[in-house]
């Protein structure tokens, strides 16, 4: 069945809203609306609200990998798609559903782990019990394997998950550095994954897989009564709930993860159902334990229960909260469960509740150098701790349903006592109420958090009453109808610091469409929101960003998400995708490569520790210029950013190749197992090598040494010579690749971006070290007597290659090795602005211009090996080797092995720099696999060259 047959998920191509629409599956009372009395404006009517009433689910989850989850429409399906690209695919379904799909429903929970290996997703039933589904993913992020799948009876339906065992988070320094925050939530050493689901029946499911385990445990427990659970033991169902008339049903919950502690909260809230035989709380689990479930049963339950007044279906005016503790003490997982005092407000409809958890300051050692702190900084008994969590809940409140509900949110302070005063250890306090009347808040999540201010926000998503469209022939076909709001936390006022990004809607929808749920991206500067008929893309709130000194980029917002994504080695799509965007400035790019660039140098001279390397900074580097050549409509910029994404691969294909070879290198010579795969790379290194000499020569041989004051800095004027009999030199001169887009047809530039890699440390060192292995590879074949046919040819072809080439490797490795110290006395700041701008700076000239001279200069370089091949003279002119195809653009080319792809064997898709690959076949040399070669190679099954991560190729 494929995705097209199921409706096709809505295109995301804009970051403020773009979508395509949704089958109308619309699940509100049927109004008719009345016609709008004025064409030129819109206005919103109650019943556009209602969904949020009835709490309907409608649920989204993004990934680290930047995978978007969403459920289809009307099927029980959940889609995924990869952003910012066009590749969507199909989370497979359990048998049962597939089998009667009829039976259920879409999924109205989805959760995804923080490293994204795990998958769960709720499919409630028609009539029927429901299924949970638990995924595990596959190299690439498109597949997914069913790992486990259970029945939830009625009643005991999943209203929340989410998976615990996250890594500690990283935050910048005010001074750059970066820092892990300290542990929020459970530890959880012993099993992976760990899935905590909140039922309708009031109960908290722990599914886990021990480490080495086969199967899946669970251990249950009630929220609403003080509970403990330990691995393996017994456990007795609970009664279910009981009552003449009604049932209560946990309708919404929510997971709060606190910063110090080990400990979680979880909040409800609860509605009241009318009592029938098939309706009945499950028990503490629905996996089956071996144990006795039969019990009375109540002649009671099978009487039709009396009629109910409209009051019976009301929501419950309270939230209640629970301490959970999820612990192993060496031998069993165990969970302890004790409810807190509940919360009460007025509040008649519960649109949406988060926690929102803030870390605790760093003790002040400054003021008392020689102060104990378990001695003068412990808090008095009784004290209360400054808070370090909040809950903030929004209602709706449609009094009447005459007239548009008016909307409210308030915030509770969460406080730990110190020590605990009897058996409450926490505290809530009312801290912040807001009307926002006549806007109504339809959605909220948690927002950006600052180490250096403590401050906290909740981004909350408003539409407004209505509005004016505009007037004339040329309308557009989309219109604001809301705002994205940064409230502080804990008064929920306006944060002056952040801009109000606009919702927009079609035209013909303005009223109609408000989002039911939002899921921020990965790093928090996106975020994807689902109503009724759409999906849709927003940029959250951010501060504003003003120009500064260098000294102050690693401060920007932007350089800040970028240095936290390489640190956590989550995606940055969301950053490239904000700075492709055509009304951000070029220069923005620059400033938050180099502000990222800024930081990983803090962090070395501290001693603190990088979790990501210069190669992974341009492999993000890859997938900004990329975005950026793809979003641009000036053809002169696309070629400029084409040419620096391809250059930054480079980059990252020489790093790779240099472990290649290093891992293959042994005490006398190399593994000759992988001898074939090993000359795939020595070919692309002796063609990346030829490309650089090439621009070499034009810059030095046709160049005059004498300078040109008409010329800018950066460029030299070839001589006047006649060129008609070699029209290969002619049509090079005037290849658009060779030339920056400003420069006349015959100039040469000295800021062409492949020349980085003679001038940049640390890509000139990795050159020189892949320069050195490639001519030690070449001696060590040619040292050897070939004694078998398959070694014969493989000696020859390493042989013709080299020879072919016009380069004398070991004279080029000794100019380029001589060359390091010099590059390397280049001032730190000019040689971070050359990395950031992806080519030579004017501090980096000289230096360049003296490598040049070096290179063609000597014996490194036979030019005419190196222009003209002797394939070109039997094909004759017609086919020489000019083409405009950089090294590394060949699509037909693996982009980790530099081998040919095979048509027949399945391909995987770099969603970051477009790149194919075959990584993971089994590589057999004369019967034998190559071990060194096959691990090499698992170094990219999850990952590209560049960082990105794998798709499947026939998608």
């Amino acid at each position: 069945m494929s995705v097209k047959s199921l409706g096709a998920l809505s295109s995301i191509c804009s970051v403020n809203a773009c979508s395509q629409m949704y089958p109308d599956a619309r699940n509100s009372p049927s109004k008719g609306k009345a016609k709008q009395a004025d064409a030129q404006s819109w206005h919103s009517h109650w019943w556009d609200f209602n969904p949020l009433a009835d709490n309907l689910q409608r649920p989204v989850a993004w990934s680290s990998s930047s995978t978007i989850f969403t459920p289809h429409p009307s099927q029980p399906l959940i889609l995924g798609r990869s952003f910012s690209s066009s590749k969507q695919f199909l989370v497979p379904s359990p048998d049962q559903i597939l089998n009667n799909s009829a039976a259920y429903e879409p999924p109205n929970v989805i959760t995804v782990s923080s490293n994204d290996h795990w998958l769960f997703a709720y499919f409630p039933g028609r009539e029927s019990d429901g299924v949970g589904c638990l995924w595990q993913r596959g190299f690439s992020i498109d597949k997914w394997n069913i790992k486990s799948c259970w029945a939830c009876e009625r009643g005991a339906g999943v209203v929340n998950a989410v998976f615990v065992g996250a890594e500690r988070e990283w935050v910048t320094c005010p001074d750059g550095s970066t820092t892990r925050l300290t542990q929020s939530g459970p530890l959880t050493p012993v099993s992976n994954p760990t899935l905590l689901t909140v039922t309708q029946a009031h109960q908290l499911n722990v599914y886990f897989l021990r480490t080495y385990g086969s199967g899946i445990k669970t251990l249950a427990c009630s929220l609403v009564q003080p509970c403990i659970i330990v691995e393996n033991m017994s456990q007795v169902a609970n009664d279910p709930p009981r009552g003449p008339k009604t049932s209560r049903l946990c309708s919404a919950a929510s997971f709060g993860f606190i910063f110090h502690e080990s400990v979680f909260m979880v909040a409800m809230r609860s509605r009241r159902y009318p009592l029938s035989d098939t309706l009945r709380a499950a028990s503490d689990t629905s996996h089956d334990l071996g144990l006795s479930l039969d019990m009375p049963v109540d002649n009671q339950l099978d009487e039709r229960p009396p009629l109910l007044d409209w009051n019976s279906y009301e929501e419950e005016q309270m939230i209640e909260l629970c301490e959970v503790k999820l612990r192993f003490d060496g031998l069993s997982m165990f969970v302890i469960a004790a409810p807190l005092s509940p919360i009460y407000h007025p509040g008649p409809c519960l649109t949406s509740f988060v926690f929102v958890s803030v870390p605790g300051s760093r003790p002040d050692t400054s003021t008392s150098p020689k102060a104990s702190p378990a001695k003068d900084k412990q808090p008095q008994r009784g004290q209360l701790e400054l808070p370090t969590a909040y809950l903030v809940a929004s209602f709706l409140d449609f009094e009447e349903y005459a007239s548009l509900p008016k909307s409210s949110i308030v915030a509770y302070s969460i406080l730990k006592a110190v020590p605990p005063n009897g058996k409450i250890p926490w505290t809530t306090r009312l801290v912040g109420d807001r009307s926002l009347s006549p806007r109504i808040l339809t959605v909220a999540t948690p927002g950006s958090l600052s180490i250096a201010t403590r401050k906290a926000t909740v981004v909350v998503a408003t539409t407004n009453p209505g509005g004016s469209l505009a007037r004339g022939a040329a309308k557009p076909k989309e219109v604001p109808v809301g705002n994205l709001f940064a409230l502080q936390l804990p008064d929920l006022s306006d944060d002056p610091d952040c801009d109000h990004p606009s919702i927009l809607a079609p035209v013909n929808r303005t009223s109609s469409d408000c989002p039911l749920s939002m899921f921020p991206s990965p790093n928090k500067l996106l975020a994807c929101a689902v109503s009724m008929q759409q999906t849709s893309v927003y940029t959250l709130p951010r501060a504003h960003i003003t120009s500064g000194s260098k000294d102050t980029l690693h401060q920007s917002p932007l350089a800040q998400a970028l240095t936290i994504a390489l640190q956590s080695r989550r995606s940055t799509a969301d950053i490239s995708h904000i700075l492709s965007l055509p009304n951000t400035p070029a220069t923005m790019l620059h400033d938050t490569l180099f502000g990222t660039l800024t930081s990983y140098d803090v962090n070395t001279r501290l001693g603190s520790t990088n979790t990501f390397s210069m190669v992974d900074m341009m492999g993000a580097a890859v997938e900004i210029y990329r975005a950026r050549a793809r979003q641009t409509q000036n053809d002169d910029e696309k070629e400029r950013y084409s040419m620096l994404s391809r250059n930054a691969l480079n980059v990252c294909s020489v790093s790779a190749c240099l472990t290649a070879f290093e891992d293959c290198k042994e005490s006398e010579g190399y593994d000759l197992e992988p001898v074939w795969q090993l000359i795939s790379l020595s070919t692309w290194v002796v063609a990346f090598l030829e490309d650089i000499m090439k621009e070499c020569v034009f810059l030095a041989d046709v160049a005059d040494p004498t300078p040109n004051t008409s010329l800018n800095s950066n460029e030299v004027m070839p001589k006047e010579e006649p060129m008609d009999d070699n029209p290969f030199l002619r049509n090079w001169l005037a290849s658009p690749i060779q030339q920056d887009t400003n420069e006349s047809p015959h100039s040469v530039s000295l800021g062409a971006p492949i020349l980085l890699h003679l001038v940049h440390p640390f890509a000139l060192t990795n050159l020189r070290a892949v320069v050195f292995h490639v001519s030690s590879f070449h001696q060590y074949l040619a040292s050897m007597t070939a004694k078998r046919e398959n070694s014969q040819f493989a000696r020859n072809t390493m042989l013709d290659l080299v020879s072919s080439s016009g380069l004398d490797l070991k004279v080029l490795e000794e100019i380029l090795s001589t060359a390091i110290p010099e590059a390397s006395a280049i001032p730190a700041e000019e040689v971070m602005t050359s990395f950031a701008e992806g080519h030579p700076v004017p501090a980096q000239h000289e230096q360049l211009k003296k490598i040049i001279r070096s290179l063609t200069t000597s014996s490194a370089i036979d030019k005419p090996r190196l222009f003209i091949k002797s394939s070109d003279l039997v094909d004759g002119f017609a086919n020489l080797s000019a083409s405009d195809r950089p090294v590394g653009d060949d699509p037909g080319i693996d982009v980790v092995t530099k081998e040919r792809l095979l048509t027949q064997n399945p391909r995987l898709l770099c969603v970051r720099c477009g790149g194919r690959s075959q990584v993971g076949s089994e590589v057999m040399v004369a019967g034998r696999s190559s071990p060194r070669w096959k691990t090499w190679e698992r170094m990219w099954a999850a990952r590209c060259i560049c960082g990105g991560s794998w798709v499947s190729g026939n998608i």
